[in-house]
């Protein structure tokens, strides 16, 4: 039996062209749509934010709305191209296509609703200091599906939103209070209360440093060359969360490290020295051996 090609590809032609007409009209009605999306979502983010003074609510709120609309653009759009079927089947959630579309997009919706927790839960604001599973920075946006952070490198990192409800979320700048500690060590025959009365004087002097909750100098450890001190005090991050360098209080650590060493250099409290002792063993045997 001899297939006839012509008359195939001629009443395929002859479909395609008969459709033209419709795929020229829902490829309007989707830009129409993607157009009228980020449309109300500008209009949208800036009035809600200036009106309830919740940057993170009103974008997320501006997103929902324009991705709604990218939807039902999409949707009118199949039906116009002639796949309303398809359209119903995807959207209605029927049907074996439904539950295939359903696991490819689990992680979208999961994040989706997880980004909804997030913008109604409140766990941080924009320009807050967080850290999940080790990953620092400051939160510059929330939207439907991730959370854009910059950490102190100026490297921008997405992580998924679900990934922030089921992990532990630390936020530095939820009341602005840091502890800093760093400990030092020094030679045992060096006075440890003197030591402290001067560390704890230098703390006291301290602008960048918080009188409450109250700073402590504590000896950690007595070892066989060392007497190891740590050093505790508080510090208000919030007029610096603003600035990457700064966001941990590394500036304010570091300077505090170098003036207390300053402060025992001046005062003759020195820095431990390591004493090795060496051993010879079989001393007779080997001159022994060498006669």
């Amino acid at each position: 039996m001899e297939i006839d090609f012509n008359s195939i590809f001629s009443e395929f032609f002859h479909q395609i062209t008969a459709r033209i007409p419709n795929i020229i009209s829902g490829i309007i009605i989707l830009v129409v749509a993607i157009i009228l999306g980020k449309i109300i979502y500008k209009i949208i983010d800036k009035a809600t934010e200036k009106k309830w003074q919740d940057s993170i609510l009103s974008t997320f709120l501006a997103q929902v709305i324009k991705w709604s609309i990218y939807l039902f653009g999409a949707t009118m759009a199949l039906s116009v191209f002639g796949f309303s079927g398809v359209a119903g089947t995807v959207f209605a959630g029927a049907g074996v296509s439904a539950i295939v579309f359903g696991f490819a997009f689990k992680d979208i919706g999961e994040n989706f609703l997880a980004g909804i927790i997030l913008a109604l839960k409140r766990p941080f604001e924009i320009g807050d200091i967080i850290e999940i599973q080790g990953v620092k920075g400051t939160v510059k946006e929330l939207d439907i599906r991730l959370t854009h952070l910059r950490n102190a490198e100026g490297k921008d990192i997405f992580i998924p939103n679900s990934s922030i409800i089921k992990n532990t979320l630390i936020n530095y700048t939820k009341d602005g209070y840091l502890r800093i500690n760093f400990m030092i060590g020094i030679a045992p025959e060096c006075d440890i209360e003197e030591t402290r009365k001067l560390i704890l004087d230098y703390l006291d002097t301290n602008k960048n440093i918080l009188k409450k909750p109250a700073h402590n100098v504590v000896v950690q450890e007595l070892g066989e060359y060392t007497t190891d001190i740590q050093i505790f005090f508080w510090i208000d991050i919030l007029s610096s969360k603003n600035l990457p360098d700064e966001y941990l209080g590394h500036n304010i650590r570091s300077k505090a490290i170098t003036d207390i060493k300053r402060i025992l250099d001046a005062n003759n409290i020195e820095m431990p020295s390591q004493v090795l002792e060496h051993k010879m063993y079989r001393q007779s045997e080997i001159k022994l051996e060498t006669k």
